[in-house]
């Protein structure tokens, strides 16, 4: 009954988180479709990579959350106590919730470990090769629109990418040494057989050809002119960090990269550090408030990332010791949940309400 419940819960505040997450990524994204810069081929790829990596790392503190409010609740209900009259004690709860917990720890480590460096590098390749393309709809209308350091540059008054049509268009190339401008009512992208490349078909237009105040500088009137566009320099592909494999990661010496690989170490062992604290947080009296320590348990969490985020810091730095890493977060987070819940034993105890009684 207990992981019935729990896991309902989950379901729900994954589904929340992801949704406020996901529609502030997607009005972004959208945002550059619109101006061009991004395909809406990439945008799905880049929602799907969000959708993983969001999985991977809002699950721990998800299922803290889960565990705290059931529990919660059922303190507030006097369930607890009826279940701790029949015997269910705090060994009996951590039991049945490592059974939940360990499934979804290894599907953290399956997301974060592996599917996540993979769908991020296939994401940085794409993206790479979206800048390489020379698309209508990478061209804002109204600016100029500089390419290869300068050496190609259009400006276009309007354009539509679905008829492929470019209105009020102003060229400035160089070619061999020499420069030239192109001016045209109107233009189109389009690809010749046996040519490589794409080809920028003006029409109605005006060539100016050469350097301004030289004799050799010319003028002319065209019905329709093609000028083969230039590749796209791009800077060659660098995966970043989050995009490494991670036998890569293992293999390597450098500290950065095991301070990587720590932090995605540290995903699956939250859910454990998390779930371990969880259960002392959610106790409490019938009469102590609706949902117990939940307030101090948004703190407590706050502060656990926080400190993910420095040790992997400190330990890319040098600050820390290597040996030492992440890891020692989750650590302490259990050692912190095994003092509360000792403290607890001991303010509940009837021997300790009896000396309070005492002494007031």
């Amino acid at each position: 009954m207990l992981i019935k419940e729990v896991l309902k819960t989950l379901l729900v505040i994954i589904s929340v988180l992801l949704l406020l997450i996901l529609t502030n990524a997607m009005v972004r994204l959208l945002g550059q479709v619109a101006e061009g810069a991004i395909s809406m081929k990439v945008m799905g790829v880049l929602v799907g990579l969000n959708v993983i990596k969001l999985t991977g790392f809002i699950l721990p503190p998800a299922f803290f959350f889960s565990v705290l409010w059931v529990l919660g609740r059922m303190y507030r209900d006097s369930e607890m106590l009826a279940l701790s009259g029949a015997g269910v004690g705090l060994a009996r709860l951590y039991r049945i919730f490592f059974l939940a917990a360990v499934p979804l720890a290894l599907l953290v480590a399956a997301l974060v470990l592996q599917v996540y460096p993979q769908a991020r590098a296939y994401a940085d390749v794409l993206q790479l090769q979206e800048k390489k393309q020379f698309r209508i709809g990478g061209l804002k209308p109204g600016a100029f629109n500089e390419f290869n350091k300068g050496r190609f540059m259009i400006y276009v008054g309007s354009s539509n990418e679905a008829g492929g049509g470019l209105r009020d268009v102003f060229v400035r190339y160089i070619q061999d040494g020499e420069s030239g401008i192109l001016v045209a009512s109107k233009a189109v992208l389009k690809t010749v057989e046996n040519a490589p490349g794409q080809f920028l078909i003006l029409e109605d237009g005006h060539r100016y050809q050469g350097q301004p105040g030289k004799t050799d500088f010319s003028v002319a009137s065209f019905e329709r002119y093609g000028i083969r566009l230039p590749e796209v320099v791009t800077d060659s592909l660098s995966l970043s960090e989050n995009a490494l494999p991670t036998s890569v990661l293992l293999a390597s010496d450098d500290l950065e990269f095991k301070a990587e690989l720590q932090r995605r170490l540290s995903a699956p062992l939250s859910v454990f550090a998390l779930m371990l604290l969880s259960v002392p947080l959610a106790r409490s009296l019938p009469r102590q408030g609706v949902y117990g320590r939940l307030m101090l348990a948004v703190v407590i969490y706050a502060l656990y990332m926080n400190l993910i985020q420095l040790a992997e810091k400190w330990m890319s730095h040098g600050v820390t010791p290597e040996w030492l890493g992440v890891w020692w977060v989750p650590g302490m987070t259990a050692l912190l949940a095994l003092l509360i819940a000792r403290l607890d034993m001991i303010a509940y105890s009837p021997a300790w309400r009896r000396w309070k009684e005492r002494r007031s």
